[in-house]
């Protein structure tokens, strides 16, 4: 019995250990390769914070429903997320506002500062 216990948790250990070194990208979806046309990273303000979250780059333009169902982090936890997968030299930053119902995208060239500022906190490689 006590072999049989030894065994449950050496194969316990095993899992636990092997679950550990696979690492999980909130934010993003999986990416299994360089992405074609790069990363897209919506990023709005939630409370004078800003949040964000990423997909994977089209020629579209995202419906609400796939920008509201995007995991949510913060500009430091997707700083983080781009470099573990190498990506800090493929996104680009769209700022969206999700206060209302519909969610608005935010003019580009209204925005070039802010969204200069978030690039450099993602870590864009100059």
């Amino acid at each position: 019995m006590k072999k049989f216990i030894a065994l449950v948790l050496c194969m316990l250990t095993l899992f636990a250990l092997s679950a550990c070194s696979t690492p999980v990208y909130p934010g993003l979806p999986d990416i299994s390769e360089d992405p074609m046309k790069g990363i897209e990273i919506y990023c709005w303000q939630d409370g004078g914070e800003w949040e964000c979250g990423g997909t994977v780059g089209t020629n579209r333009q995202k419906f609400d429903e796939e920008i509201r169902s995007l995991q949510v982090v913060t500009i430091p936890q997707m700083k983080r997320i781009l470099e573990q997968k190498g990506l800090t030299d493929c996104f680009r930053v769209i700022l969206v506002d999700l206060s209302g119902d519909e969610v608005v995208y935010l003019d580009a060239l209204e925005n070039l500062t802010q969204i200069a500022t978030l690039e450099m906190q993602l870590g864009r490689a100059e």
